[in-house]
């Protein structure tokens, strides 16, 4: 079933109980920190491509991105029936958000910019 929880304090038990996560805002500003905390904790993820904006993944890479509500409930149907691609897509979103938002990836243009060379060098 589905199951909207409004806020709650800790997210990370109800990710790891989802089978997908699904963010179907279709009104959005900035980086969606929900998608990207769904990805890194492993759950397919079907968003619109709103929820997406400056998020770096790969649509039917990393993450689902149908382009209207429609193809929104079949992407989330077709990871119900299939746990495995569901588990795969997860995977992969995992990786990528290992690979692009790792802290000191994220951080590294930061302190280059505050400390220079210097920092580097250490």
């Amino acid at each position: 079933g589905v199951v909207v929880t409004g806020g709650v304090p800790d997210v990370r038990g109800w990710l790891a109980a989802a089978d997908c996560v699904v963010a179907p805002l279709r009104i959005a500003r900035g980086v969606q920190n929900k998608v990207l905390e769904a990805m890194a904790m492993g759950r397919p993820v079907v968003a619109s491509p709103q929820a997406t904006e400056g998020i770096d993944a790969v649509p039917g890479e990393h993450l689902l991105v149908p382009q209207d509500i429609a193809r929104e409930a079949e992407a989330i149907l077709s990871l119900l029936a299939d746990p495995a691609r569901a588990a795969a897509l997860g995977q992969a979103a995992r990786r990528r958000v290992e690979a692009r938002y790792d802290w000191a990836e994220t951080l590294a243009p930061l302190e280059a910019m505050l400390f220079g060379q210097e920092r580097e060098e250490r």
